[in-house]
């Protein structure tokens, strides 16, 4: 029943959450309108500025709520605690092809909207440094185990391993040249290994 939620409980907040996802992933653009959020969460549109603020603020709730219901830092957990470098870089190829598809739609929306609001923009920048960082560590610790594959610096390595496995390069093989996830995962990990281990297992 509309409005039936009390605006402050967490529920109301969870409740606007998934609500945003299903819209803003079903029209794969942030112009959203805010009542219709209300509308299909059942709650005010007071209740949104009173969790959220604004618009943008709602969006990069949403986008730590998908990362949360999809259990983001227990996956990454498992690319981290990988015996060996070579491991860890097979790890993190998998972990995008299994992850990517989930996040695909809100991460279309959030990259639409970065190029007009300065807080998605701040959001989207935060989310790649993220995942950069990581990249940077998987060739570093190449690098410390000696696998790293001549030729590269840390900085050059890390860069092409997050361009290699960006949801841009996803999008490009999956939806436009139709591979399937287990291709994907296949070949981009073949590339991975040829291009920056020293030695292919």
């Amino acid at each position: 029943m509309l409005y039936a939620m009390s605006s402050g409980r967490p529920e109301t907040r969870t409740a606007i959450l998934d609500a945003a996802r299903r819209l803003f992933e079903a029209r794969r653009t942030p112009d959203v309108e805010l009542e219709e959020i209300a509308r299909e969460a059942g709650v005010s549109r007071q209740a949104i500025y009173l969790h959220f603020g604004n618009r943008a603020g709602l969006l990069l709730a949403v986008g730590e709520h998908v990362d949360q219901t999809e259990r983001l830092a227990e996956a990454a957990r498992k690319v981290h605690t990988a015996e060996t470098g070579a491991e860890e870089l097979d790890a993190f190829v998998r972990l995008q092809a299994d992850y990517t598809p989930r996040i695909a739609a809100i991460a279309k929306v959030f990259d639409e909207g970065r190029r007009r609001d300065p807080a998605l923009a701040a959001g989207w920048d935060d989310r790649m440094h993220q995942r950069h960082a990581a990249c940077t560590r998987i060739v570093k610790r190449l690098r410390e185990e000696r696998s790293l594959a001549p030729g590269w610096s840390v900085a050059d390595a890390a860069d092409m391993l997050w361009e290699l496995t960006s949801i841009r390069t996803w999008e490009d093989l999956v939806h436009d040249r139709h591979w399937s996830k287990q291709r994907y995962t296949k070949l981009i990990g073949q590339v991975a290994r040829r291009t920056f281990l020293a030695k292919i297992d």
